[in-house]
């Protein structure tokens, strides 16, 4: 449990003490962004040497100051390079940001730039701090949202990238980008959510059907929901009516 923290002067970076670990995270916000790279954007160490309850009481530049129970102070310094990091991206100088991270060579701060250009929707940068730090699906991904056709596709693509599943949804929906509402939910498994979707804007629903019979059909299952079962029932009859008709067409025409 963290029972002391203090945050940089200057920019987002939060250090704090847990039990016997002492940590920075060099972007807290990358929870909100990508928590796979939370690992890697964090800079930890043994805090045995600070006694018990140390107290953190300061956090200026790279230098933080901590307080042992006894009174007396320690002084430690950590990388400055996070925080020039942090004013590069803050003032939009991305390609300042990609040169210093070449110069440094470390994982931590390639993993920070990937977070922060994600964050920023500044997918070229993201896809080159992706790759320095070897995550070639995600680097994958990012390629495939930079060719979607429209701003509204690639908005909502980069927010299911951070996870907000609902707020790409009502994106997409708002677009009247329905279909790509339905099959993102379909992709997610929301198998319910894209059956409601289809039938509230009364399109799509054999495909979500189809979609969830191959589903069903690879792990060798059975239809267990009702909504489902009553849907599919449903387009049976239409289907087998479709038929009908189109026999009763042939046969008169002839």
């Amino acid at each position: 449990m963290v029972h002391t923290l203090a945050w940089n002067d200057t920019c987002n970076i939060l250090c704090g003490l847990q039990d016997t670990r002492f940590t920075v995270w060099y972007y807290p916000s990358v929870v909100y962004v990508d928590k796979d790279l939370l690992p890697k954007t964090l800079y930890e160490k043994d805090a045995s040497e600070f006694s018990k309850n140390p107290q953190i009481v300061s956090f200026v530049g790279s230098q933080i100051t901590i307080r042992r129970a006894d009174g007396s102070l320690i002084h430690m310094n950590i990388s400055s390079y996070p925080a020039i990091l942090h004013e590069y991206v803050s003032n939009s100088k991305w390609e300042d940001a990609i040169r210093l991270c070449r110069f440094v060579k470390d994982q931590t701060l390639w993993a920070c730039l990937a977070a922060m250009a994600v964050a920023s929707k500044d997918m070229d940068t993201a896809e080159t701090a992706y790759s320095s730090i070897g995550e070639i699906d995600k680097v994958q991904y990012i390629s495939s949202i930079k060719d979607l056709p429209s701003k509204e596709s690639k908005l909502a693509h980069i927010l299911l990238f951070s996870g907000n599943i609902q707020d790409a949804e009502m994106l997409l929906l708002q677009a009247g980008l329905v279909y790509q509402a339905i099959q993102v939910n379909i992709n997610l498994y929301n198998w319910e959510r894209a059956l409601e979707l289809a039938v509230k804007h009364k399109t799509h629903v054999d495909t979500v059907l189809a979609y969830r019979q191959k589903f069903l059909d690879d792990f060798g299952k059975k239809e267990t929901n009702q909504r489902f079962l009553q849907y599919a029932e449903g387009a049976s009859i239409l289907q087998n009516l479709n038929f009908t008709i189109y026999y009763l067409f042939v046969f008169r025409t002839f």
